[in-house]
């Protein structure tokens, strides 16, 4: 199938055209009066093949007083059928037009927008003028010429776009005729039961960033048969803006299609600089929290660099900065309310479990100040609590120890096995339970839960 080159701008309304004359006869001549407008900018098509597709343009006079002789014209007149293909517009008066697509086997070679295919709408005062060739009309004055290119789009172009992946021709077609989203929803019908887009993959490849954030989070890990997430869409149709609101929603930047390319490899290439830089800003983000480069990460956040991003594990930076105990990345991070400390990676991790298991007390205990869940489990069962006592605390604080209600945490043995841990380490740690507080506290919990 021949995919639609990228976006470009809507054409600009429909406008006479003066043909160009020679220099001379420019200077003795005024300009032409505008005598017509077409209400459409463009010939818009509902394809199907093998059946005949009607296209309707409506003309305008902008004579007051004579009526405005018309004829229509097309470069592709085997293919095409205008009706009536000339006639007269009654002064401030309208006419409409049918334009006929003869019976196509194949999809047009190049669509939405086509190539090859023009229609050329001439006007006078005099009908004459008309029939004569496009340069003595010029010479004579008389005639304008409207332009106006072929757009293909409907219900079956638009499933062969999304079904090869155009993104492109879908967010044109969407763009144009927006009443065919619903077709793009996973329940609707599909002649050869290909796997259709989700929602999000549509909103995401016509730029509309309002229903990206209104699907995104029911609907983020939506791949097509290809494989490709909606921001693998955003990325190949060049939506810098919908590809930042999926990274800061939390999508999967480093996801990998069916043929092992990430988003920043599809914008790669296609040659999408912006969205690009969107990707790579994540990139640099999560890499700014593992080494706990609290400058390079205020500058990023500076620029509006998306941190909800996660990897193919379902890390967020927030979880980097925790496990390698980078408290003021923590503090960045969670304390501007700019990530949920409580996020999830694919196994159910928080950034509290991967504080635990990086061994770091203070980060730890920075995020149970912000109010994390002791008590979270991960996709296993497993809590924090649990994870320290199996891993072993050595130096538990108070907020740790508070954390934990006596008879609950007896119940479920964690304080007792925390506490055995720490007294089979005393003599090597060289620790007291009398002379330190932490320990005292635990010591406490536990007798106070027998």
């Amino acid at each position: 199938m021949a995919t639609a080159k990228p976006a470009s701008p809507s054409p600009p309304p429909s406008t006479a055209v003066v043909p160009a004359a020679n220099t001379a006869a420019a200077a003795d001549k005024p300009a032409v009066e505008q005598l017509l407008e077409v209400a459409e900018d463009e010939v818009v098509i509902d394809f199907k093949p093998n059946a005949k597709c009607r296209a309707d343009l409506r003309l305008r006079s902008l004579h007051p007083s004579l009526p405005v002789a018309f004829k229509v014209q097309t470069s592709s007149p085997l293919k095409f059928l205008v009706s009536p293909p000339r006639g007269a517009v009654q002064p401030l008066s309208s006419a409409s037009l049918r334009v006929v697509l003869r019976p196509q086997q194949h999809a047009p070679a190049s669509f939405p927008r086509s190539r090859g295919d023009r229609f050329l709408v001439l006007s006078s005062l005099s009908a004459a003028h008309l029939d004569s060739s496009a340069s003595s009309s010029a010479a004579t004055g008389g005639t304008t010429a409207i332009r106006l290119r072929v757009f293909f789009g409907g219900p079956y172009l638009l499933r062969l776009a999304a079904e090869a992946g155009d993104a492109a021709a879908v967010r044109l077609i969407l763009r144009r005729q927006p009443h065919l989203l619903p077709l793009l929803e996973p329940e609707a019908a599909v002649p050869d039961g290909a796997e259709q887009w989700a929602p999000l993959h549509a909103a995401a490849a016509r730029g509309d960033t309002g229903e990206v954030r209104r699907l995104g989070p029911d609907s983020m890990g939506a791949r097509d048969r290809e494989g490709r997430t909606a921001l693998h869409v955003a990325a190949a149709a060049g939506e810098a803006e919908a590809a930042a609101a999926l990274v800061d929603m939390g999508a999967d930047a480093a996801a990998t299609d069916a043929r092992g390319r990430t988003p920043l490899d599809v914008a790669r290439e296609k040659g999408y600089q912006e969205v690009v830089d969107v990707l790579e800003r994540w990139e640099l983000v999560m890499t700014a929290a593992r080494r706990g480069d609290l400058q390079s990460l205020e500058s990023l956040l500076s620029k509006r660099a998306g941190v909800r991003g996660r990897d193919q594990y379902g890390l967020t930076a927030l979880h980097l900065a925790a496990i390698k105990g980078h408290c003021d990345v923590i503090a960045l991070l969670a304390g501007s309310g700019c990530m949920d400390i409580e996020c999830e990676d694919v196994e159910g991790h928080r950034p509290l479990h991967l504080a635990v298991e990086g061994g770091s007390a203070e980060a730890v205990e920075l995020l149970l100040d912000m109010g994390a869940e002791v008590h979270a489990a991960t996709r296993r069962g497993a809590t924090p609590l649990q994870m320290a006592a199996t891993i072993g605390v050595t130096r538990p604080s108070r907020c740790w120890c508070e954390a934990v209600a006596p008879n609950e945490a007896a119940a479920s043995g964690f304080v007792h096995r925390v506490l055995v841990f720490l007294l089979d380490i005393v003599c090597v740690d060289s620790w007291c339970p009398l002379l330190n507080p932490e320990l005292f506290i635990l010591c406490n919990l536990y007798q106070e839960s027998r």
